[in-house]
Parts: C-alpha cells; structure tokens; sequence
C-alpha cells in the first residue's frame, strides 16, 4: 500500500489527493494524518518517525511508495502518479502540451501557492503584544500579495485555453484558487481574474474536489 502524508489544510496535500481521485487510484492509498501547531512556520516542531522517515524535509505531502520510493515534492508526487501509475492521463509522457501544463503547474505551485503558505507563515509570527516590533514583516506579506495578483492576472488570461478534460494544471489552479478562498477570504482575487474565477467554480463542483475540501489542521 502506498502512503500519503496529510494534512487538511494544506493546499499541497490537497493537489495530490486531487490527483489520486482523477486517477482512480483511491484503493492504492493511505492516507497518513499528520499534526502542525501554529508555531510551524518558524521552529521545529515534533514530528512522526515515520513521517521523518518519508520526507527529511518534514514537508507534506510527502509519498511513501510501496516499493520504498520516497517523494516530498507534490509537483513531483502528481507527476509519478501520472506517469507511473495512471498512464499519462493528464499529462501526455511528451511534447508541447506536457511543457503547457507543467507551465501552469508551475505557476499555480510555485507562483501562487508557495506565496500563500509563505504569508500564512509570516502571519502566524505576529503575536498580539509582542515587544518585538520586527516579529511580523508587513513588507513581506505585501511583496506574497504581489505575487499572488500577478499570478491571478496570467491565469485569467490563459485559462479560456484549459483543456476539457482535467489535467495537473488544472489540479494545481483549483487547489490555489481554493486556498485563497479558505485561508484569505478577505483578499478580492476575483475581481481582477473573472474569467478563472468563472473557470474555477465550475471545476470546484468536481467530485475530487467536493471530496478533498480544506479544513483547520488539528494540533
């Protein structure tokens, strides 16, 4: 049995559990519940040895293959679940079109979603009375809130190109639109992205999605 380390709240996580869905390869999996106080973002935390024995990054998600293969990465966890487990159903094994959706993968992983766990980070160090004035970098979630609209922007320009069907794009996209909804409800992407939001709430309403909704990570 193969097994993914989880947690509910992280839009990694989620983008891989997406994934397994779209491929059917549900009975294939455990799911492993890992536990993150809110201290995470700046001090080691506690971790599972079997976790730590998966990803010595003490990242999630983090994969443990049931032949032993060990992967922290969840761009490179979707990419061996698409190629080697689910027969290149989205992503084609080569070409133009693969290089198109590992083009918006990046985008949404490492554009979009980096930057909101970086905020979400950085927030977490702001402690109500704190004497240290410097704690909390406003400058910097700023610069995470620049990122994140620029991003916005270039999918609302390309996703009229979206395939039909799903693919790793797609999963990375709806997971980051998701988690602007989930942790930053106050943040207004919408507006300057209507047509990906017009896009996203349709693709929200997949059973992988409805199956794999965010919620506050136990601690």
């Amino acid at each position: 049995m193969n097994k993914l380390f989880i947690t509910p709240a992280s839009h990694f996580t989620r983008k891989c559990r997406v994934t397994i869905i779209e491929l059917g390869l549900e009975d294939r999996f455990e799911m492993v519940p890992t536990n993150w106080p809110h201290n995470w973002g700046t001090e080691t935390t506690p971790y599972r040895e079997d976790f730590l024995d998966a990803s010595p990054i003490a990242r999630i998600p983090a994969l443990l293959a049931e032949d032993g293969l060990r992967l922290a990465d969840s761009s490179t966890i979707c990419e061996y679940l698409n190629d080697e487990l689910g027969n290149f159903r989205l992503c084609p094994q080569s070409g133009r079109e693969r290089w198109e959706i590992l083009s918006v993968v990046s985008i949404a992983t490492h554009g979009l979603m980096e930057a909101q766990v970086l905020r979400r980070a950085e927030m977490l160090r702001k402690r109500e009375g704190s004497p240290n004035p410097e704690e909390f970098s406003g400058s910097f979630v700023r610069k995470m809130m620049d990122r994140q609209d620029r991003c916005y922007e270039y999918l609302d320009k390309i996703c009229g190109d979206f395939r039909d069907e799903p693919d790793l794009g797609q999963i990375a996209v709806a997971c980051a639109c998701a988690t602007s909804d989930f942790r930053f409800p106050e943040d207004d992407w919408r507006n300057p992205a209507p047509r990906l939001a017009k896009w996203y709430d349709t693709y929200a309403q997949r059973p992988s999605m409805q199956k794999t909704m965010q919620g506050e990570t136990p601690r």
